[in-house]
C-alpha cells in the first residue's frame, strides 16, 4: 500500500508559526484531495478531542458511514479501556508529540486487524489537530511470516538432506552448504562461503564440473560420477547432480552429492525421503487421502480428518468408501478412480458430507502416484463453500446493479416522454375546450358530442402521463403521519363494495394492531393508489373465487427489493402484506412486472402502468417492495415503508388556495407569455386573446428577461412555463421580481409537486398550475391575479 502521495502540512504543535498556519489554510484544496484519495485511513481530531473528518479508506476499515463517526470522540461500539489508550495518543499529538506504533486494531464487530498507526500533530484552519494515519498491514505481516516460514522450511530441508548440498550462484561462488557437506568433506561452512573453486573433488574433474555449471544455468540437470575428497584424505564414490534453481530471485545451481558406495547411506536416504514425505503430507492444509486400487484409504492426513469430521483411525478402518451420497454417485467415483489409476489426473467439484451429515462444497484433485511399488491415487480436497457463497453473492449484487440501472434508464426515458406529451396534451385539450365553448358546438349536438369524446380521450391520456410521471419523477404531495392500520382499513372499505361476493377480503388484523405500530409518513392519496393497485391485481389473479388477505406489521426485512434489486438492511420496516390464493406469477414475469407498459392482462384490461406507478410511489417514500409467488400457489406482495419520524407539525396539511372563479365578462391587461414549445405558445395566445387579453409571446426566456428589464412596456401579468432551455421559469420569475416587484407571476409545469413552496414564495411566484392546463382553472387564476387579488401559491389544479 502506498504512502500519502504528498506531505500534509504537519506542525510540531500549538507553537507552530503564524506563517505555517496561513500556509496550511491556503493548501486546503490539496489537503482535501490528498485526504479523500489516500489509501490509508485518515482520522482528524480537533482540540476537544472530537473526530471532525474521516476519509473513505478510514470508513472502509471500520465499516461505518461517515455520519456515524464524525462528531464523536471515537467510533462507537468500542471497549472503554481500548478507547482510552487510543485517545491518549491523540492528546499527545495535540501537545505536539507524535506517536508511531504497530498494533492490533479492534473493529466494532469484534474482528481485529494488524495496523501501522501514526498519530501526528496537525494544524488545520489555524488550529491544532491530531491526524491519525492508519494502514492495514495484516497482509504484510502474513507475507513476512510466510517468508520466515519459507526460509525456515528451506533451511530445515536443506540441512536435513542426507545428500551433500552445495548452492552456487551464476558466477560459481558458493552461497551455501549443508551440514552433510561439512561432515563428508571436513570443510566448515564458513571456510567455503564465497569460494569460486572446487573444494572437495579431484583437480582433474574441475573443468567438467565447470561445464556442468554452465549446462545447469542453461536449464538442464546434468549428472556426474566422481569422487568426494575429504580434507583428511579420505574419499567416497559420489553421484553429483546439478539442478538449476531460483534463489532469492536470481539463477543458482544446487549441487547434490550422494555417496553411492555404502548401502547404509542409501537406506538412510530412503528413510529421510519417507520422513520428508510424511512431514509434507501431514503439514498440508488440503485434506489428503491416499487410496489404493480398491479405493481403500491407506494414508490420511489431519486436515482430512478435520474436513470429514472424523478421526484418521475411523477413515482407515472403513474397508471401502466409494461415496456417502448414493449408489449412482458412488459408481461414478469408482469409474473416475479407475481413470486416475490409469495415469489420468482428475479435477472436479462436488458436494460432500461430513460425518454428522453437514453438506459442504469441495474441490478435489486426484493425482496418480506409485506408493511402495503399487499404483495409488492421492486425493487432495479443499473446502470451497465460502468461495462459492462469495461468488453467489457477487452474482446477486451484479443482478441487483443491472436491475437498478435498468429501472433508472427506464425512468429517465419515461420522464422525457411524459414531458413532451404534456406539451402536446396542453394544446390538444386547450383547443378542444375552445371548440366546446364556440358557437358551432352549441348549435350542433353531434359536433358537441364528438368534441366531448375527444376531450374525454385527451383527459385519459393526461391521466396516463400523470402515471408516467409517478414512475419517473414521483409526485411529492403533502405527507402526513398516519396510522398504518387505519390506512389499510380505509382502502378496504373503499374496495369492498366493488368486489363480488365470491371473493373474501380479510383485513381483520389491521384493526387489532393499529395502536401498536409506529406511524408512516405518506401522501394519503398516493398510498391509497398503491394499495388499491395491489388489491385489484390480487382480485384479477383470483379470477372470481378466492381470498385476499391484507395484514399490517412492523419487523426487520431481508433479501432484495423486487423492483430495484437493492438489498434490504436488518432494520424495522412498517409492512403492508397483501396475499391471494390465485394462479401465481411465472418466473419470467417476476423479472419484468414493474417495467412500464408490461402487462399479462388481456387487451383493454390493463395498461401496464399499475405496478410501475407502485414502484415509483413506494420508492419516492423511501420504501421497497418484495414479492413471493409461484405458479399455482398464489402471490404475496409486501410494501415496506420506513417508520415516520416524530415531528408533530407533519399532521397539518399545507394551505391550498382554490383559483378564483372566472368572471363572466372579458379580461383586460397585457400579458407576457414565455413558452419555448411552439404549439403550446400558439394555443395559449389564442386562448388568452379570446378572453380579451393583449398577449406578448416570447419563445426564449433570455429575451423575456431582457424585456422585463425595460420599464417602458406596461405588463399586467407574467405567464411562463417552468421547464425551458437556458433558464427555468422559476429563475425568470426571480428576475422579474427583482426588476418588477409588483408584477404577478403565474407558473405552469408538468410536475408542480417537485417545486419547493419556500422557493416559489421567495421567487415571487403568485400561482402554480399543472400541465396539461385546465382552461377553467387557468381563467379563474388569471382573473384573480389581474383583479388585484392577493398573491397565492396554489398546487396542481
Amino acid at each position: 500500500m502506498d504512502r500519502l502521495p504528498a506531505p500534509l502540512p504537519i506542525a510540531a504543535g500549538e507553537g507552530g508559526s503564524r506563517r505555517r498556519r496561513r500556509a496550511t489554510d491556503v493548501r486546503e484544496p490539496p489537503y482535501r484531495a490528498i485526504f479523500e484519495s489516500s489509501l490509508d485511513g485518515l482520522f482528524l481530531w480537533d482540540e476537544t478531542p472530537r473526530l471532525v473528518d474521516v476519509n473513505p479508506a478510514g470508513l472502509a476499515l471500520y465499516g461505518y458511514r461517515r455520519d456515524e463517526m464524525v462528531g464523536r470522540t471515537y467510533p462507537p461500539g468500542m471497549p472503554s479501556q481500548y478507547v482510552r489508550s487510543r485517545l491518549q495518543m491523540v492528546r499527545r499529538a495535540l501537545q505536539g508529540i507524535p506517536t508511531h506504533v504497530e498494533t492490533t486494531v479492534l473493529r466494532p464487530d469484534g474482528s481485529t486487524f494488524e495496523a501501522d498507526l501514526r498519530v501526528l500533530p496537525f494544524v488545520h484552519q489555524a488550529r491544532p489537530h491530531a491526524l491519525a494515519v492508519l494502514r492495514d498491514i495484516t497482509e504484510r505481516r502474513q507475507r513476512e511470516q510466510a517468508l520466515r516460514d519459507s526460509e525456515a522450511q528451506y533451511r530445515a530441508i536443506f540441512n536435513a538432506s542426507i545428500d551433500a548440498l552445495v548452492l552456487r550462484d551464476a558466477q560459481f561462488r558458493i552461497v551455501d552448504v549443508n551440514a552433510t557437506y561439512e561432515a563428508l568433506t571436513g570443510f566448515s561452512r564458513a571456510e567455503v562461503l564465497g569460494a569460486d573453486q572446487v573444494m572437495a573433488n579431484p583437480p582433474a574433474i574441475v573443468s567438467r564440473i565447470r561445464a556442468m555449471h554452465e549446462q545447469a544455468l542453461a536449464g538442464s540437470t546434468p549428472r556426474l560420477q566422481t569422487h568426494l575428497l575429504r580434507r583428511d584424505g579420505g574419499h567416497y564414490e559420489l553421484e553429483l547432480r546439478a539442478v538449476p534453481i531460483q534463489h532469492r530471485g536470481k539463477p543458482h545451481v544446487l549441487y547434490m552429492g550422494r555417496d553411492v558406495t555404502q548401502a547404509r547411506q542409501a537406506e538412510k536416504a530412503l528413510r529421510g525421503s519417507e520422513e520428508q514425505y510424511r512431514a509434507i503430507f501431514n503439514a498440508s492444509a488440503d485434506a489428503l487421502v491416499l487410496r489404493d486400487a480398491d479405493y481403500r484409504a491407506v494414508e490420511v492426513n489431519p486436515a482430512y480428518a478435520v474436513l470429514s469430521g472424523s478421526t484418521c483411525e475411523e477413515v482407515l478402518r472403513v474397508p471401502e468408501t466409494p461415496s456417502p451420497s448414493g449408489t449412482a454417485l458412488g459408481a461414478r467415483h469408482l469409474a473416475e478412480h479407475q481413470l486416475a489409476l490409469g495415469g489420468q489426473p482428475l479435477s472436479f467439484q462436488t458436494t460432500a458430507r461430513r460425518m454428522d451429515g453437514t453438506p459442504l462444497e469441495v474441490e478435489v484433485r486426484a493425482t496418480p502416484m506409485t506408493y511402495r511399488g503399487q499404483p495409488h491415487v492421492l486425493y487432495a480436497s479443499r473446502d470451497i463453500s465460502d468461495r462459492i457463497a462469495a461468488e453467489q453473492r457477487r452474482g446477486d449484487l451484479e443482478r441487483e446493479l443491472r436491475q437498478a440501472q435498468k429501472m433508472q434508464a427506464i425512468g429517465q426515458l419515461t420522464g422525457g416522454l411524459a414531458h413532451d406529451f404534456n406539451n402536446i396534451l396542453t394544446s390538444v385539450l386547450g383547443y378542444v375546450m375552445l371548440a366546446q365553448e364556440g358557437p358551432a358546438a352549441s348549435a350542433d349536438a353531434t359536433l358537441a358530442s364528438q368534441l366531448a369524446q375527444a376531450r374525454l380521450a385527451a383527459e385519459r391520456a393526461r391521466d396516463h402521463v400523470a402515471q408516467l410521471l409517478a414512475f419517473s419523477r414521483p409526485h411529492r404531495g403533502e405527507r402526513r403521519r398516519l396510522v398504518p392500520g387505519q390506512v389499510a382499513l380505509e382502502v378496504v372499505q373503499l374496495l369492498r363494495p366493488n368486489l363480488p361476493s365470491t371473493i373474501v377480503l380479510d383485513c381483520g388484523s389491521c384493526a387489532d394492531v393499529q395502536l401498536d405500530l409506529p406511524h408512516v409518513l405518506v401522501d394519503p392519496v398516493q398510498f391509497e393508489q398503491v394499495l388499491l393497485n395491489l388489491l385489484l391485481n390480487a382480485r384479477d389473479a383470483i379470477d372470481g373465487h378466492g381470498t385476499i388477505q391484507m395484514d399490517v406489521g412492523c419487523a426487520p426485512a431481508s433479501g432484495p427489493c423486487a423492483s430495484c434489486g437493492c438489498s434490504l438492511g436488518p432494520v424495522d420496516w412498517v409492512g403492508f402484506e397483501i396475499r391471494d390464493d390465485g394462479h401465481g406469477i411465472a418466473g419470467d414475469v417476476l423479472d419484468r412486472m414493474f417495467d412500464p407498459f408490461f402487462t399479462t392482462k388481456p387487451v383493454g384490461r390493463g395498461t401496464g402502468m399499475g405496478l410501475a406507478m407502485v414502484h415509483g410511489i413506494v420508492h419516492d417514500h423511501g420504501g421497497h417492495l418484495q414479492v413471493q409467488s409461484a405458479p399455482g400457489h398464489g402471490s404475496t406482495f409486501r410494501v415496506l415503508l420506513p417508520r415516520a419520524p416524530r415531528i408533530a407539525c407533519l399532521d397539518s396539511p399545507l394551505p391550498v388556495r382554490a383559483p378564483t372563479a372566472a368572471p363572466p365578462g372579458p379580461l383586460h391587461g397585457r400579458v407576457l407569455l414565455v413558452e419555448d414549445e411552439a404549439t403550446v405558445s400558439a394555443f395559449m395566445q389564442d386562448l388568452l386573446g379570446g378572453w380579451g387579453l393583449d398577449v406578448v409571446a416570447e419563445h426564449d426566456p433570455a429575451l423575456a428577461a431582457r424585456r422585463l428589464e425595460r420599464r417602458d412596456e406596461p405588463l399586467a401579468l407574467l405567464l411562463t412555463d417552468h421547464t425551458m432551455p437556458g433558464m427555468t421559469g422559476l429563475a425568470l420569475a426571480r428576475h422579474a421580481h427583482q426588476h418588477r416587484p409588483a408584477l404577478p407571476v403565474l407558473l405552469y409545469t408538468g410536475n408542480a409537486a417537485e417545486l419547493d413552496p419556500a422557493e416559489l414564495a421567495g421567487g415571487g411566484i403568485s400561482a402554480v398550475l399543472a400541465k396539461p392546463l385546465d382552461v377553467a382553472a387557468l381563467r379563474g387564476t388569471v382573473a384573480g391575479l389581474l383583479g388585484a387579488a392577493p398573491p397565492v401559491c396554489t398546487g396542481p389544479q
